[in-house]
């Protein structure tokens, strides 16, 4: 008897675990259950110049990367914005002297590696480098390597140009992107 109430108890909990499993990893099927894309702005102040660079911004970040926040915040250091893939999170610091066309730059340059890491696969990654005639370039940034020397920095810089011209194009990868470059990219982040 107790041995049947253990395995029935046993299968209990593993039911559960699946279900919040499938939840977690948004396995349920159902696109109305994904939390929505959010922003949040550190002060009033913020908001006020990084909401002319959110409108700057033509993709549909909020329907293609459901769950993603991005935060704009106050920043003194050399780093202008991060993407942190696993709590799908951007972050855009606004330093002294910011003007929003430069928060557009740096928050499209972030999209960008949130969506190479929400979208991507690892063939799609190497096709990106073959079309950008890098093959051999590492894709993620590693031993000190800048993140604009690397397949994935290259994506973002990409995206960057694609949302907002390239005017500031930093890619040390290869040159600014071509047309046809920027057609495939948009095909990555969109299809």
């Amino acid at each position: 008897m107790l041995n049947a109430f253990y395995r029935l108890f046993l299968g209990a909990i593993y039911a559960a675990t699946a279900l919040l499993s499938a939840y977690a990893f948004g396995l349920t099927g159902s696109d109305a259950e994904a939390t929505p894309a959010t922003v949040t702005f550190q002060s009033p102040s913020v908001q006020a110049l990084a909401g002319p660079a959110l409108e700057a911004i033509e993709y549909p970040w909020r329907e293609q990367l459901p769950g993603w926040q991005i935060e704009f915040i106050v920043g003194a250091g050399n780093i202008a914005g991060y993407t942190w893939s696993r709590e799908e999170r951007i972050e855009v610091f606004v330093r002294p002297g910011a003007t929003s066309s430069d928060l557009a730059r740096i928050l499209a340059h972030e999209l960008g590696h949130a969506v190479d890491v929400s979208r991507n696969s690892g063939d799609e990654r190497s096709d990106w480098l073959e079309a950008r005639d890098a093959v051999d370039a590492p894709w993620w940034p590693g031993n000190g390597a800048a993140d604009f020397a690397t397949g994935a920095g290259d994506f973002a810089e990409a995206f960057a140009v694609w949302q907002v011209g390239d005017a500031d194009y930093r890619g040390e990868l290869a040159p600014a992107p071509t047309p046809e470059q920027l057609q495939f990219l948009e095909r990555l982040s969109l299809d």
